[in-house]
């Protein structure tokens, strides 16, 4: 998700729609949030954050304590015709409970010690009975309406994934991947218990799993596969025979839930990140940030065999799909922090969607018939497992910490939106607090450590709160004292709506600092020195000076730069003399013309001040002074060159007036400059003896050209003309 806008102003406070051409750095500063990736970065509590950037009185929830303590997660839901709701469980003894008339109870603990993958109506003359189905064993349960529990079938698989009846017949999705029809003749107590039931294979692929099932109202039954998460159609005639085709292969690699009414079909795709990834790639589509809720862009995640319904915790990301009667498929919602469990569709045609946040809060998803989305419900526990919609009744079941939740549309008491903590890098003194919406008000907090604790101040109603009457937002007066940290909280009415909202503040002013100061080329910053001369490239008396600068509020800073002799004895500003010019500089370099300087040891000194950000009285400087460096302009001076015939050896004395000689050479006769050394063998003093043996000279005239190099650089060359006999 996006992060807030963060804009700086130096002038006055500026309506919202001019916040965003206000960027000049320094002054008052504001952070806006209007979209709903920025609001969903907040915590909500009874209110709906939609994909418009709203957040609205919402839905009122109520936690159902579960009448088996140990169980760990509800995992299944199904309603039977009478709007009663059986939930499914897992832990060390897996149950089946009942909801009914607004009470939740016990029916039945199945003998198994896995958990209910999935759940269907059989209804008899005796009144509704219960299928169960459970993982890693194959089996399924018939539950009574007195609780009474049987075997009823045994198929030959790995997983049941989920159930869905067919008249006297019960389709059942398998891992590996099959589709098998079970006819209630061949079940129950009569069949074998240490064999396998009868049943029938109406379709099977090479997917692992078939992992959601469902009958739409066309008569057809949708299977949705993993690892390839293909979602198929399969319709059966009345002779039993099954037609299959594949609707749609989506990109990710799990199809794990689907619901199919008046000719749509919504589909919940995952891509879930476990293990060694397969060939299938993850390309799931993130739309812009702020176009659809939970928009977070994050690399592709990789994909391997188990699916998401298992006990261990996954990571992953998922897409909602709507395909219509035409077969145009549409993604309604991207996640890219959590990933699907279950879908329901309501009777006003949205579909709500259970999404699981691995290290979060498990979040309930609502899209309606015009593609907009939004937030609807968020809960302590991170996944959200499960949903039933009967009537006006819809329940909501959670793993992490097994909960029932009931959810009511009526606006819930006590709704609130609490926003993210904002970071504001610096103590800062709070201003006005703007936002548009009706039915709220609005308190704040502040303090210094980023997460709250009781160090923090005391939430704060807002000060003088007025109208704008030509934008029609409300304003008021942040009271929490000054902090780095602030964090809004807004309490809604019945009918409250926020649409944006917007909070200036003033950061203390943080010094620049200097950190650095480098003098031309020389890495120890101890030789005004340029980039090295060649044959086409004379030595440059020009050096550049560079300076390396903190700045933690992020400034428009200018520099100042001095220079002096560094001697003993001076001291003061009085000798500095200012290189920048009567104006301060905006950059953190600056040539310097050694030329206009005589040779010696100097010192610089570079000052940076805040105050193109700040008001006079409260900007601020810092200096940081060079190590002394050496200017020296000077060429070496070769003095008493001579050449002893009889022994063959070049003799010269060589100084210069401030630079050590840091280089000998010998040319003959215009041939390559061969290296020299001085006559104690080490080059370390700004005087030096040579004593060079010329050695093969054929008899004749020869011309000896001897250069010497100083440590800046400076070249000098002496000729001496010699005959050999």
């Amino acid at each position: 998700m996006n992060h807030p806008v963060i804009v700086r102003s130096g002038g006055a406070l500026l309506g919202l729609c001019l916040l965003a051409a206000s960027a000049s750095a320094g002054g008052t500063r504001s952070i806006r949030v209007t979209t709903y990736s920025e609001l969903a970065e907040g915590q909500d509590q009874g209110v709906l954050i939609t994909s418009q950037g709203d957040v609205r009185s919402g839905w009122s929830t109520t936690r159902l304590d579960l009448p088996q303590p140990s169980d760990d997660a509800v995992r299944s839901m199904v309603v039977a015709p009478d709007r009663s709701v059986f939930i499914g469980t897992g832990g060390e003894a897996p149950s089946v409970h009942v909801y009914q008339n607004g009470k939740l109870r016990k029916l039945a603990k199945l003998p198994t010690s896995t958990w209910v993958s999935a759940l269907a109506i059989r209804p008899t003359q005796a009144g509704n009975h219960v299928l169960a189905a459970t993982v890693a064993d194959g089996r399924i349960f018939d539950i009574a309406p007195d609780g009474k529990v049987e075997l009823w079938a045994h198929v030959d698989a790995e997983h049941i994934w989920a159930l869905a009846r067919d008249g006297q017949t019960t389709l059942v999705a398998t891992a590996p991947g099959k589709l098998l029809a079970i006819a209630d003749r061949d079940c129950g107590p009569a069949s074998p218990p240490s064999g396998k039931t009868r049943s029938r294979t109406l379709f099977e692929s090479p997917a692992r799993h078939f992992l959601a099932l469902t009958r739409g109202d066309d008569g057809a039954f949708y299977v949705g596969t993993s690892d390839e998460a293909i979602l198929y159609r399969v319709s059966i005639d009345k002779d039993g025979r099954a037609t299959t085709r594949a609707v749609h292969d989506f990109a990710g690699n799990e199809v794990r839930a689907i619901v199919a009414k008046d000719g749509k079909i919504f589909v919940a795709v995952n891509d879930m990140q476990r293990g060694e990834p397969i060939a299938r790639g993850a390309k799931i589509a993130v739309p812009a940030a702020g176009s659809v809720p939970g928009v977070k862009p994050t690399p592709a995640m990789s994909s391997t065999t188990t699916p998401s319904t298992s006990p261990v915790e996954k990571k992953g990301k998922g897409a909602l799909f709507r395909i219509d009667e035409a077969g145009r498929v549409e993604q309604l919602h991207a996640i890219t922090d959590a990933f699907w469990n279950d879908l329901a569709l309501d009777s006003d045609g949205s579909v709500l969607a259970a999404a699981s946040t691995p290290g979060g809060r498990g979040r309930v998803f609502r899209a309606l018939p015009d593609r907009t989305v939004m937030t609807a419900l968020e809960f302590k526990e991170s996944d959200v497992l499960a949903l039933s919609i009967g009537g006006e009744e819809r329940l909501v079941g959670t793993g992490s910490a097994a909960s029932v939740y009931q959810v009511r549309t009526k606006p819930t008491a006590g709704a609130s939106y609490q926003s993210k903590v904002f970071d504001t890098q610096a103590v800062s003194r709070f201003g006005t607090l703007r936002f548009l919406g009706e039915g709220i008000k609005v308190e704040t907090r502040s303090g210094n450590v980023q997460k709250p604790d009781a160090a923090w101040s005391a939430w704060q109603p807002i000060g003088k709160a007025t109208k704008v009457a030509a934008t029609g937002e409300q304003t008021g007066e942040v009271l929490s004292p000054s902090g780095r940290y602030l964090q809004a909280r807004f309490l809604f009415a019945e009918q409250g709506v926020l649409h944006d909202f917007t909070t200036y503040y003033q950061p203390i002013n943080l010094r620049p600092r200097i950190t650095d100061i480098t003098v031309g080329e020389d890495p120890l910053s101890r030789l005004a020195k340029g980039t090295k001369p060649s044959t086409l490239r004379p030595k440059s008396p020009v050096v550049k000076l560079r300076w390396k600068v903190e700045n933690p509020d992020e400034d428009d800073l200018s520099y100042r730069v001095f220079i002096r002799r560094a001697q003993a004895g001076l001291s003061g500003d009085a000798s500095w003399l200012r290189l920048s010019g009567l104006d301060a500089i905006p950059r953190t370099e600056l040539d310097l013309n050694t030329e206009t300087l005589s040779d010696g040891l100097y010192e610089l000194k570079v000052v940076v001040s805040d105050e193109r950000s700040n008001p006079s009285e409260l900007a601020l400087t810092h200096e940081l002074l060079s190590a002394p460096f050496l200017i020296d302009n000077r060429k070496p001076d070769w003095q008493e060159v001579r050449f002893d015939e009889a022994t063959q050896v070049v003799s010269a004395k060589i100084s210069d007036s401030a630079s050590v000689i840091s280089d000998l050479a010998i040319s003959i006769d215009g041939g390559d400059f061969q290296p020299m050394t001085s006559k104690d063998g080490i080059l370390d003093s700004p005087s030096e003896e040579v004593q060079h043996k010329v050695t093969k000279l054929l008899p004749g005239t020869h011309t000896l050209l001897l250069r010497a190099s100083d440590a800046v650089d400076n070249v000098a060359t002496a000729q001496l003309v010699i005959q050999v006999k």
